[in-house]
């Protein structure tokens, strides 16, 4: 008895762990600006995807990535990194959706990887998402071009689209510390600029401990060699600097 139990505890798990997987995409859409047809796309996943097999699905129109130009990045996605591409269907400016895909499957939930829309809902591949559970039936962005995804990766839904900002937009409402306390990586979703962001990290001493420059809407530092307590991980764009707390565990 106790044997069939373990057997169905795992099973049960199992299933969980599917339909998780059905529902959290490793590469998501990230960033749409249909007057120029840019679409960026991030790899939240801990490992390289190679997407030049991905295709776009707007108003049943279709293409394929790996024919579509690259303004940067690469296809072969690394973890954590980001590739922008114009698209090769139009995107409609006033209503559209925009579904990624890992095959030519455009009515299969699975290989539905990501999904948004704009402008109103219903619109073509909506009840695919809504299947798939990421998606909300007749919900859609509701605000100003061009549009970016807000969330960490795992949340889904059109309260996680906004507008994306410029450099005068630049607050500390656009800063977020995603994971926090941590033990092992610092995970950070920025703010949309023209330009670079400076990152600088401090001790509770006061000691800077680390800098860079990024530009992306998402950075994940590795922490794991940092003592544990309080640091101050400071944000500077242009003239605006935004300082928050993070707690290495």
């Amino acid at each position: 008895m106790k044997k069939n139990y373990n057997l169905l505890f795992s099973l049960s798990l199992f299933f969980v762990m599917f339909l998780q997987m059905q529902t959290t995409a490793q590469v998501r859409i990230v960033e749409v600006d249909p007057a120029t047809e840019r679409v960026k796309l991030h790899n939240y996943g801990g490992s390289t995807v190679n997407i030049s097999s991905y295709w776009f699905c707007t108003l049943f129109a279709y293409g394929q990535l790996n024919g579509m130009t690259v303004l940067s990045g690469s296809l072969n996605l690394a973890a954590g990194s980001d590739v922008e591409v114009t698209s090769s269907v139009a995107l409609n400016n006033s209503a559209a959706d925009l579904g990624l895909y890992s095959t030519p499957s455009f009515a299969s939930s699975t290989a539905m990887q990501d999904f948004t829309q704009w402008g109103s809902g219903g619109n073509g591949r909506e009840n695919v998402a809504v299947n798939k559970g990421i998606w909300t039936a007749g919900t859609f962005i509701n605000l100003p071009a061009p549009y970016e995804y807000t969330g960490d990766g795992a949340q889904n839904g059109v309260s996680f689209w906004d507008t994306l900002l410029g450099i005068d937009d630049f607050s500390v409402n656009q800063f977020r510390i995603l994971q926090n306390p941590s033990s092992s990586k610092l995970m950070l979703s920025l703010p949309r600029i023209s330009g670079s962001i400076t990152l600088d990290v401090f001790d509770v001493l006061g000691k800077k401990i680390l800098t860079k420059e990024v530009s992306s809407i998402s950075s994940t530092i590795d922490v794991t060699k940092w003592n544990n307590g309080v640091y101050l991980v400071r944000l500077t764009a242009d003239n605006a600097t935004q300082t928050k707390r993070f707690v290495k565990q």
